[in-house]
């Protein structure tokens, strides 16, 4: 492939788990188109990426997370194909955890988890997206301020402002490991970004929603809302157990919620790797 229409492939680093990392460098030398991977150790998310943009070779880059592995040959070719358009600036893929990694899960963070068994679209995730290399350096590319609420909303906000974000059916499977005390740490950390998110007016369409569930008993209908429904024959087993589990979440999303949204605190996102630096 020519230098010029490469595609770069930046992976932040950070503790990996070593045999979901092999699966992901295996999976993108299947790819059908070629690239280069850029692995950048140790540094705050936003860091390394920002380093792996201004290394890259590629005309594009693609950002992926460390436990994100494509689902099948096809996603790189998809998830690029989109910024052929030059009025889309960014290609963004779903996410899915598979029955096979899920179920290795501790029973706790199987109830917490059992929404993600179906495939979610975020509006932006750094997870796995894809970008012309020009385009992320003129808006300046991710936000590497520690005191940043959501560097993916962040990011969204100046991407469209110059042009649209696609997803273009594209998949990666998120092996991303858990235990009980880890996933309610990210629930609880996950509330206080959206409590922040709102407090910075970050938050445009659907307000409502997040404040319906920010709030007491009320806030236990998104969370039934999101069962995995269209499964329901393969989930059944979880229905009651994750019946009982929703005031705890509603709890943690409440309390979460509205600390980020009240009080000026910074993020605890990438709050350990700074630390070790200073170490």
């Amino acid at each position: 492939m020519n230098q010029t229409s490469k595609v770069s492939i930046i992976i932040p680093v950070y503790k990996p788990d070593l045999s979901v990392f092999k699966k992901v460098k295996a999976m993108i030398k299947k790819q059908t188109i070629e690239s280069e991977i850029i692995e950048m150790w140790n540094n705050p998310e936003a860091v390394s990426m920002n380093k792996g943009i201004k290394k890259a070779n590629g005309r594009i880059v693609v950002t992926l997370a460390q436990d994100c592995v494509p689902h099948d040959k096809y996603w790189l070719e998809k998830l690029v194909k989109p910024l052929e358009n030059k009025n889309v600036i960014g290609s963004v893929s779903d996410l899915y955890v598979p029955k096979e990694y899920w179920k290795n899960y501790p029973f706790l963070t199987k109830i917490l988890t059992i929404n993600e068994r179906t495939i979610r679209r975020p509006t932006m995730d750094a997870r796995a997206c894809a970008f012309r290399k020009k385009d992320i350096i003129m808006i300046g590319m991710f936000n590497e301020n520690p005191k940043t609420i959501a560097i993916d909303g962040d990011l969204k906000e100046r991407l469209e402002k110059k042009g649209e974000i696609i997803h273009p059916n594209v998949i990666v499977d998120h092996l991303h490991p858990l235990d009980n005390s880890r996933k309610l740490k990210l629930d609880f950390r996950y509330a206080e970004a959206n409590g922040k998110l709102l407090k910075a007016k970050m938050v445009k369409k659907e307000i409502w929603k997040r404040l319906l569930r920010a709030t007491p008993l009320f806030g236990m209908l998104p969370i039934i809302y999101v069962f995995p429904w269209r499964k329901f024959r393969e989930c059944w087993f979880w229905f009651f157990p994750y019946l009982f589990s929703m005031p705890l979440q509603n709890i943690i999303y409440f309390i979460g919620f509205w600390k980020g949204f009240l009080l000026d605190k910074e993020s605890m996102r990438n709050k350990e790797v700074l630390n070790e630096k200073k170490d």
